[in-house]
């Protein structure tokens, strides 16, 4: 049951929470991790790191780190997916703010404070992130046409964004309803997030990616992309996809264009 009248305000000083989830992919999450770790001089934002049962050496390396900004290290035994242990860290975190970031990301500097600033100029915010397209991949003059100035903050707003965001952690415990889906793709999961995104949409919530003053899209730096340095091609994670590297980058442009230019 959703709650289109539960949006907040948050305190001026927000602790933040954020989770970084891993299933193996080791040679990703010792590029990102770092970097995530030392993105900001906000004391108030922590991580959550979830390890999902993994064989390929990330327990191992997670064990290894001591960093004032890890919260807690959770090692699974399985693989519980997505969902489980997000709704789990929702339920455990006592932060204002709460949010994901995928170990396939690497974050700009002081994206966090960019994402609390809007959060505090928008009570009805609610899945709010940057940008995981390339600029290759759609119409910037387009996309900075559709760029909405909501209270100061500059947003191209979309009916979800994906996975790596900022949301307050009230507007997930007012609002039930996120579970998984398996519906559209036959072989591959499609977590129902997105969809829960759109019922938010629909009950008043905002959504969207963070924009500068020039109406240019804040970035992500998404290294699981092909046509990245920091690419790596593992055969049997493209196994379990299902999909080619021309298949992944046609996938990439189809949803910047769908999404970023071509939505409202």
């Amino acid at each position: 049951m959703f709650n289109s009248s539960s949006f907040s305000t948050i305190s001026n000083s927000p602790v933040v929470d954020i989770i970084f989830l891993t299933f193996n992919r080791l040679y990703y999450t010792k590029i990102t991790l770092p970097v995530l770790l030392n993105s900001s001089d906000n004391n108030s934002f922590k991580i959550y790191i979830v390890d999902n049962g993994s064989t390929d050496g990330t327990v191992k390396y997670l064990k290894t780190l001591n960093h004032p900004r890890i919260e807690k290290i959770i090692y699974n035994k399985k693989n519980k997916g997505l969902v489980q242990p997000t709704k789990q860290f929702w339920k455990e975190s006592n932060a204002d703010l709460v949010g994901k970031i995928d170990n396939d990301i690497l974050v700009p500097k002081n994206w966090v404070e960019k994402l609390i600033d809007a959060h505090l100029k928008i009570p009805q915010l609610g899945v709010c992130g940057y940008c995981h397209f390339r600029g290759e991949d759609y119409n910037k003059v387009a996309v900075s046409q559709k760029v909405e100035d909501i209270n100061g903050v500059y947003i191209r707003r979309q009916p979800w964004i994906g996975g790596n965001y900022i949301m307050k952690r009230s507007t997930v415990l007012n609002n039930k309803g996120y579970r998984q889906s398996r519906k559209l793709f036959q072989k591959r999961i499609l977590y129902g997030f997105n969809k829960y995104q759109e019922t938010l949409a629909k009950n008043g919530f905002i959504h969207g990616y963070l924009c500068d003053e020039n109406n240019s899209l804040y970035t992500w730096d998404h290294i699981d992309d092909p046509r990245h340095p920091f690419f790596f091609k593992d055969e049997e994670y493209y196994k379990i996809r299902n999909m080619t590297e021309d298949d992944i980058i046609k996938w990439y442009k189809k949803d910047a264009k769908e999404l970023l230019v071509n939505y409202r």
